[in-house]
């Protein structure tokens, strides 16, 4: 069964991103959106509650996590 990812499927843990239920990791370059370090964990297989879920999902939704989480520790611009 093809799985959602949701956002709230992410954790920092020490500088990393985990997408908790398939235990995949992400390192992301802090100046470089695009360099990504990624141990995919259990991506792809059929994880014990019958989710799949599949990587470009997950990498895709590691991103927008990772921009958010970045834009709000920048705080409001300054006028």
């Amino acid at each position: 069964m093809h799985s959602n990812v949701t956002p709230d499927q992410f954790e920092v843990r020490d500088g990393v991103v985990v997408h908790k239920p398939t235990d995949a990791e992400f390192i992301p370059h802090p100046k470089r959106e695009d360099s990504v370090l990624v141990w995919t964990g259990r991506i792809g297989e059929t994880l014990s509650n019958g989710a799949v879920y599949q990587y470009r999902d997950v990498l895709d939704a590691m991103k927008a996590f990772w921009r958010a989480r970045s834009k709000a520790a920048e705080g409001p611009l300054a006028a």
